[in-house]
């Protein structure tokens, strides 16, 4: 399991260009019948574009404990939303950040997109709260989670089928506070090797992009996963939607057998979730000589096509 914290992109206007209010609205406002409010002006925010998709919040992790041949890799979680006069739509988008060649065993990603409210980062503010999974959950349930994944037989072309098929059918008691019900729900295994697999990214559909959030910049970007939903303007739903941790379960298998990566199955639990990017800009304008605990640590800069540029910054706790 990953020790390392997560990594946010932090986003900078360029001079002149303001950003006049918050993202995220109190729902003090939108009773207020006001739909200016209600809307929160979510189109004067800092937006990270890739590809066709919009994104108001993003967060990255690092997968650490991985062999040589897999060194690199990162989950990105990326949240956008739009609004209407009654309800507002959340997308929250899965990605995958690799090293450019990166040659992957048999591999799957398990989402478990629907968790109670008792995975988390701690008390602190949930726009900025950063931490590994052994914060959100408990050893308990992460050691049961790798057990169960790697116990699965792995052979066949539907190995992450069969993997999603034993969480949902299972829950293990070290993880009953962390799921929904009495059992898993929402749970999604999506292959990361093979035929069909998600493709990187190429620079044709890179064209519209302003932002590429991994780390570093050179690495490969896969869409993996999307989950959409409509919801009400509530705060808590919107803290939820936004700001909710994502276990994600990335295992590794000998794929066929002339596969040298891994030897035999690995597991790996990563908790991703996103950052306010207008919260985390504000944090970064403390006065001279100070530095704010959103970009403590080394960074890299990275250019973006427009007038934004972003930071990716190590957390350190």
């Amino acid at each position: 399991m990953s020790l390392s914290p997560a990594i946010a992109p932090i986003f900078r206007p360029a001079p002149g260009h303001h950003f006049p209010c918050h993202t995220f609205c109190p729902e003090s406002l939108y009773r207020q019948q006001q739909p200016a409010l209600r809307r929160c002006r979510l189109s004067h925010h800092p937006k990270c574009t890739i590809v066709d998709k919009v994104f108001s919040a993003v967060g990255i992790a690092p997968l650490e404990d991985v062999g040589d041949d897999l060194k690199g890799l990162s989950w990105t979680k990326a949240v956008g939303a739009s609004d209407s006069s009654s309800d507002r739509q959340y997308d929250q988008s899965f990605y995958l950040g690799a090293p450019l060649g990166v040659q992957f065993p048999g591999s799957c990603a398990i989402f478990f997109s629907q968790v109670s409210d008792r995975v988390r980062f701690g008390d602190e503010n949930p726009r900025l709260s950063k931490d590994t999974c052994n914060q959100a959950m408990t050893d308990g349930c992460i050691d049961a989670l790798i057990k169960r994944a790697k116990a699965v037989d792995l052979s066949g072309d539907d190995a992450c089928e069969k993997l999603q098929t034993e969480f949902l059918s299972n829950l293990d008691s070290e993880c009953a506070s962390f799921a929904t019900g009495s059992k898993w729900v929402g749970v999604m295994s999506v292959p990361l090797s093979g035929d069909g697999s998600p493709r990187p990214i190429d620079s044709q559909q890179n064209a519209s992009s302003n932002c590429w959030p991994t780390s570093p910049r050179n690495n490969d970007l896969r869409l993996i996963h999307s989950t959409n939903s409509t919801v009400d303007f509530k705060a808590e739903t919107v803290t939820k939607n936004f700001f909710g941790v994502t276990p994600i379960l990335t295992v590794f298998f000998p794929g066929d057998d002339n596969d040298t990566i891994v030897s035999q199955p690995e597991a790996q639990l990563t908790c991703v979730k996103a950052i306010d990017l207008t919260t985390a800009y504000n944090a970064t304008s403390a006065p001279s000589g100070e530095t704010s605990d959103a970009v403590r640590g080394t960074g890299l800069s990275v250019a973006l096509v427009g007038v934004l540029t972003v930071t990716f910054a190590v957390l350190l706790g």
